[in-house]
């Protein structure tokens, strides 16, 4: 651990030329790709401890592709379809691109990760996909999760059938949501993606379909969704923070994608509950 020019130490000792790279396929939409930068970069923050500077920032190649952007549904992802048709050769290009780019790459949306299969195998150069479906099941068996409840699209809410997270219903039980409701979900996001989430009205809409939505552990299963600030006694998962943490676990070597435990003691120094490698 060093000191740089009288700050407060970092928390850890990491090996800067060893860091991989991370990369984001952004587009559907732009402020969702947005949105994971900045979680990765404060998490990254929060993993270090105040003494980490600007060449302590994690490796991240975020490229926004318009051609890939929503909102999608069966018009744009039913397979045979002159729209999916264009679609799929324009995630190709994307993943071709972000392949040459990073060590591990995502795709921030969630509804597009109906075409897993096709991004992994593009993939060819050796970057990694690390999938928003996979880090929420990971999440769900870690914390005993029995009962999920998904928001998004109307594709992605339809839990039994075409959504990317119906593998899911395997192992953790995935209620249908009402068809009005689908269908207001899915207003709300084409609202958001037109208008952003900072409008009031739009924020209202989205409070009222929060509450309207039934259970405890509610996944938020549009990258939209997150930015909307909300009042809920109900447990909101968050896909694009558990995304951002795996990548930066990643990135910093740690292969099981699970960033070290920490625990504040006092006035906020920080202290490890588990030894830890350096990275």
């Amino acid at each position: 651990l060093t000191w740089i020019l009288g700050r407060k130490r970092m928390l850890r000792t990491v090996n800067r030329h060893l860091r991989r790279r991370i990369g984001i396929i952004s587009g559907s939409g732009p402020d969702a790709g947005l949105d994971l930068m900045r979680k990765i970069v404060v998490a990254n923050r929060k993993f270090l401890g105040p003494g980490a500077g600007d060449k302590d920032a994690p490796k991240i190649a975020m490229v926004n592709f318009p051609e890939i952007g929503g909102p999608h549904g069966h018009w744009d992802l039913t397979p045979g379809s002159e729209a999916s048709a264009e679609l799929e050769s324009n995630m190709k290009i994307a993943v071709n691109t972000m392949s040459t780019l990073s060590d591990y790459f995502c795709v921030a949306c969630n509804t597009l990760h109906n075409l897993q299969p096709l991004i992994e195998a593009t993939s060819t150069s050796g970057a990694k996909f690390i999938s928003i479906v996979d880090v929420v099941e990971e999440y769900c068996q870690e914390h005993k999760i029995d009962s999920l409840v998904v928001m998004g699209s109307t594709m992605t809410t339809d839990v039994k059938d075409t959504s990317p997270y119906a593998p899911l219903s395997g192992s953790v039980a995935l209620p249908v949501l009402e068809d009005s409701l689908r269908t207001a979900q899915q207003s709300a996001l084409e609202q958001i993606k037109s208008n952003g989430p900072f409008g009031i009205e739009t924020q209202q809409m989205f409070q009222d379909i929060l509450d309207s939505v039934p259970g405890d552990d509610i996944l938020l299963g549009c990258t939209e969704f997150p930015l909307m600030p909300v009042t809920t006694k109900k447990r909101l998962i968050d896909p694009t923070q558990l995304l951002a943490e795996k990548l930066l676990a990643l990135s910093w070597g740690y292969e099981d994608g699970v960033l070290p435990i920490y625990t504040s003691e006092l006035e906020g120094v920080m202290s490890e509950k588990e030894s830890i490698p350096v990275a």
